[in-house]
């Protein structure tokens, strides 16, 4: 036994993943072989001794370890989870709360990816791309290093037509879509409990704050607020009772808490359920008072709130889909709304495994739901319920006006998705959704259709770089044709990326107005986790090409609800989109690519702009920066002038900034 373990061990210290392979054909048995105990004992000795080792880089100690947990996967995969836990604790390799996240058990009580870890070593080549990745967004181990240069033209073959290179003229009538995104619902909100807690979620059960308040604290200090807390600060038990606004009981709060939190929300934690049914009044309302006749809504993902991964269950999970959506029918009513899920929407959070290597049974039961609920709203009919349960939660849908809606599941390509980091670049498009989008993109441009596109996770913003180039060559394959608009969430800002043909992300000359070829719609929040005020949006539409011609956000000032005596919030216009930047732009011409391309040599040439931008962003909270006294705005020219990872990264280091991915 002991000379099995050394020439296990010697082919690990080799980097040689073939020879430990080839190690692991005689290993021994299950009832012959090393208790459980003893590999522990030794695999905790073997990844001690690889951080110990002085002639490896951290990037190629982290491999390595990859390489072992392979080893251990092939030879008893359950273990996993309990030794690399207990090695990244005790080595402080990690904080304590990731390497729970990352390595502990599974359980329906935690959203811990122990088990995923396992599912993903056990298929991925830590030498390879997959390796640098995950060492890289996981263990900021290894530096960025570009993905490889990968032809996507397969997906669809040939070359793109001439007679599909050029968008169809807007008509002159026009009609009314609603953009919500990331309600994050924190359905254990404490009203009146820390806002100022130890921890990355606050206004929970649990939440605390380490240091006692100090003696003679007034928190208008902290709160940016004039008066203490007393009868006119929000801390009332209300609630909408048949759509009507009841104020309840004032419900004080403790003193040994340093911010508490407020009826409708605080900008520490994520929305209480009071906080999401006054938006989707709000929006209901807005729908009545302008008579825009919604024709339908979409929703860009993020349903689970963001409290430590060891306070989220598959029960909160499921709580938080299942109630949300419930409040979304509720308010809507007969208005359809065609969502995606978020990278919270799962359990344990982040994951999502492919079909074909034969993970899909931990999964599965979310795509189920969905497919169900979604058609027990009268969202999607009975075909398209069979695409929801087959393609992730993703699906195509006809409006009744002809435009077609595509949806995907982004956490194929995020970059907390242990899954995603299996064969990346030879097998890029393993979950099958690139090969799912073409085929209906191909089928919308010879039918001359239109279309939509729907997904959480924005292509420059968290997802893996390569998946990130694959779809800006999909969107540039079908745009500006076929693709009429592309809408994200996750971000909780409001942003916006452009996409230029021929663009690398060095080559600047070639962000010019007539290469400028898509881009993204990036919605603003509802909930206000981190520092934002609470937002939505609505969309003016041509009715001809389904071109947006104009985008109303709305906004309500989070702060002032803290001392307003309970009463709902003054939800208010924050700009149009075609107004804002002061663009000379003509009156019959879609906010398109070059619209934005306009605007972001604006926001790169000119502070006031640039402000504009980052107040947009926040919508005016009291944490948006000061763009004239900070450089945390330097970043963001790079950040709308490009559409994938790669072109971001290039950019900054061609203006000598930190890319910070």
């Amino acid at each position: 036994m002991k000379l099995i373990f050394a020439a296990l061990l010697a082919a690990v210290q080799a980097v040689r993943l073939s020879e430990l392979q080839n190690q692991l054909g005689s290993w021994p048995a299950t009832d012959s072989g090393p208790s459980d105990d003893d590999l522990i004992r030794v695999s905790l000795d073997e990844l001690y001794s690889i951080g110990n080792n002085t002639k490896l880089s951290d990037c190629d100690k982290c491999k390595q370890r990859l390489l072992y947990a392979k080893s251990l996967a092939l030879v008893k995969p359950t273990l996993i989870p309990s030794i690399f836990t207990e090695w990244c604790i005790g080595t402080n390799a990690l904080k304590k709360d990731t390497c729970l996240r990352i390595f502990g058990r599974t359980t329906v009580e935690n959203s811990y990816a122990g088990s995923n870890f396992g599912d993903m070593v056990s298929l991925m080549d830590p030498t390879s791309y997959d390796g640098d990745y995950y060492c890289h967004y996981f263990e900021s181990a290894c530096d960025y290093v570009s993905p490889p240069e990968i032809d996507a033209s397969k997906l669809w073959g040939g070359s793109k037509p001439d007679e599909y290179k050029a968008a169809p003229e807007a008509g002159n009538e026009t009609f009314y879509v609603l953009h919500v995104s990331d309600f994050h619902i924190e359905n254990d909100y404490v009203v009146g409990g820390e806002g100022n807690c130890s921890a990355s979620m606050c206004c929970t059960p649990h939440s605390f704050n380490k240091y006692p308040v100090p003696q003679g604290y007034d928190i208008s200090d902290n709160s940016l607020l004039e008066d203490g807390p007393g009868e006119g600060w929000s801390f009332y038990n209300s609630s909408y009772v048949d759509n009507v606004f009841e104020k309840g009981l004032y419900v004080g709060y403790n003193e040994s808490i340093w911010w508490p939190a407020s009826s409708f929300g605080h900008y520490n934690c994520d929305a209480p359920e009071l906080l999401i049914n006054n938006t989707l009044k709000a929006v209901t309302s807005l729908n009545q008072q302008l008579n825009l006749s919604y024709e339908f809504a979409i929703f860009t993902g993020d349903l689970v709130d963001h409290d430590e991964t060891r306070y989220i269950s598959y029960e909160s999970t499921l709580l938080a889909e299942e109630s949300t959506f419930r409040d979304v029918k509720y308010q809507l009513h007969d208005i359809p709304m065609f969502p995606v899920l978020g990278n919270h929407d799962t359990f344990p959070y982040g994951q999502m495994a492919q079909n074909k290597y034969g993970f899909s049974n931990k999964f599965d039961w979310n795509n189920e739901l969905m497919a169900e609920l979604w058609r027990d709203y009268g969202w999607i009919d009975f075909d398209v319920e069979q695409q929801v349960s087959e393609h992730y939660t993703g699906f195509s849908v006809k409006t009744r006006r002809g435009l077609k809606v595509i949806a995907l599941n982004s956490n194929s390509w995020y970059i907390s998705n242990l899954y995603a980091f299996i064969n990346m670049t030879q097998d890029y498009d393993s979950f099958g959704q690139f090969q799912f989008l073409v085929d209906e993109l191909l089928d919308s441009e010879s039918k001359g259709e239109r279309v939509w596109l729907i997904m959480h996770v924005p292509a420059g913003a968290d997802m893996l770089p390569v998946a990130s180039q694959v779809f800006a060559q999909v969107v540039e394959r079908f745009s500006p044709y076929t693709i009429a608009g592309i809408f994200n969430g996750h971000t909780h800002r409001d942003e916006f990326k452009v996409l230029y043909s021929g663009f690398n992300g060095s080559n600047m000359d070639a962000q010019t107005a007539d290469n400028a070829i898509a881009h993204t719609w990036i919605a603003p929040s509802v909930t206000s986790w981190i520092g934002l005020n609470p937002s939505f949006r609505f969309l003016e539409v041509d009715s001809k090409t389904f071109s947006v011609m104009n985008a109303y956000t709305y906004y309500f000032n989070l702060s002032e609800t803290f001392t307003n005596n309970g009463t709902e919030p003054d939800w208010q216009l924050e700009y149009d989109a075609r107004s804002a930047y002061g663009v000379d732009w003509p009156e019959s011409a879609p906010l398109n690519a070059t619209y934005w391309h306009e605007v972001s040599q604006k926001i790169g040439s000119s502070n006031s702009s640039l402000q504009q931008y980052e107040d947009f962003a926040t919508r005016y909270s009291p944490y948006t920066y000061d763009c004239s006294e900070s450089d945390n705005c330097d970043t963001f020219y790079c950040y709308v002038s490009t559409f994938t990872i790669d072109q971001y990264v290039r950019c900054c280091e061609h203006f000598g900034l930190d890319p910070d991915v």
